[in-house]
């Protein structure tokens, strides 16, 4: 239980940690990789590289400050962090680490003395903070290895099958070494896939999108090889694209939140670029579940030709099923659209306004398409979407 007085110091700060939460969560992961360098076995360190991670604790560092005397109100925040630690493997030991680095940062950025009620405050806040993230991994954690096939931390995977899905894509379907069952899944989530890239000092850990109906069998990720070969930014993928059947990989169990919210049958999938990977999971998993697939809209938009991801398995469910299906190409011809989705077409392409829409693709990509949904008279709780990286704000 926070203390009253706490309670109004750290409400007080929330406009300081407006104008100087980045600089405060640069300084601490400063802190934090000097001392502890292992942690980079966990942080994606392009994410740090871009500055999103600072950009993104900053962000969730003052919501906690705003909302501390109303906690509820994080629940889906501190829901979606959590399932990501649980995808890195975060242990309850790491957050006094993370903790003392956090408060010396704020500590010497500010220029509190030891004994300030700010920094005393902050520190009792923080440790309400961890218990909360501590205990809502710990049931994540319990919940996956309680499961049929299921298992917790680190397990073996076998590359079953490669297939390019196209250009720079690639789907790897993975199968327990074991020969076991493995964890099945809800539509829309990810594992964490770990691996030591080019012989390198530490592991990497990236969280990848299962493109696969749900099954006790057979996990499928689809992975895009980014553009920088040797950068953090692109090593894990280039690394994977490298593999061949009959390599293995070690993965976390399946995490994740971005799952469809409600039992709606009228739903609207909205994909850009690889951030199809999601959508396509829920569209297979409603073929199998027997849904109505007339109800169902599918939009994929995608650079050109060359870069239309599922293509060929896309087409043919759409021909079996029925569901309403539009492509838009960025560039070239032979899609329902060439050039950019506009307002105009969504607002002709949905007419119901009351179901729910699911989207994931690049930021910018998400933040165009959001306003354009809320022109057209789609109210913000039935938008879904999934950012791939740190979870900064669509504007």
């Amino acid at each position: 239980m926070i203390s009253e007085k706490t309670l109004k110091i750290v409400k007080s700060t929330a406009s300081i940690l407006a104008e100087e939460g980045e600089k405060i969560t640069q300084l601490f992961y400063q802190k934090l990789f000097e001392n502890h360098p292992e942690l980079k076995n966990i942080f994606n360190m392009a994410n740090q590289g871009k500055g999103e991670q600072a950009r993104a604790l900053a962000d969730s560092i003052f919501q906690y400050a705003v909302h501390i005397d109303k906690l509820d109100a994080l629940g889906d925040a501190v829901n979606r962090i959590a399932h990501k630690h649980a995808s890195l493997q975060v242990a309850p030991e790491q957050y006094p680490i993370v903790g003392r680095f956090l408060l010396e940062a704020i500590q010497e950025h500010l220029s509190l003395e030891a004994d300030d009620p700010v920094l005393i405050a902050w520190t009792e806040a923080y440790g309400a903070l961890a218990a909360i993230f501590v205990n809502t991994e710990e049931a994540i954690y319990k919940c996956n290895e309680e499961k049929e096939g299921g298992w917790r931390g680190d397990r073996e995977f076998v590359i079953s099958q490669i297939k390019e899905e196209g250009e720079g894509v690639k789907s790897f379907y993975l199968n327990a070494k074991d020969g076991q069952s493995v964890a099945s899944f809800q539509a829309g989530q990810y594992v964490g896939v770990k691996v030591r890239p080019n012989n390198s000092e530490f592991t990497a850990v990236r969280q990848y999108s299962l493109s696969n109906a749900p099954n006790h069998h057979t996990y499928r990720i689809t992975v895009r090889a980014e553009a920088h070969t040797d950068t953090p930014e692109g090593i894990v993928s280039h690394f994977l694209h490298r593999l061949t059947v009959g390599d293995t990989l070690l993965l976390q169990p399946p995490t994740g939140e971005f799952v469809v919210q409600h039992s709606i049958k009228d739903v609207v999938f909205i994909a850009g670029g690889v951030g199809i990977t999601p959508l396509i999971s829920m569209l297979l998993d409603k073929i199998e579940q027997g849904e109505k697939m007339s109800q169902v809209t599918f939009i994929q938009c995608c650079r050109d030709k060359t870069h239309h991801l599922f293509a060929e398995e896309l087409q043919a469910l759409q021909a079996q099923h029925g569901f309403r299906y539009f492509v838009c190409y960025q560039n070239g011809s032979g899609a329902d659209i060439e050039g950019t989705l506009t307002t105009e077409k969504l607002d002709q392409w949905l007419t119901n306004k009351q179901t729910d829409v699911y989207f994931c693709g690049p930021k910018s990509f998400m933040s165009a398409l959001k306003k354009s949904l809320l022109e057209i008279g789609f109210a913000e709780n039935h938008l879904h979407y999934e950012v791939f990286g740190p979870r900064l704000a669509l504007t």
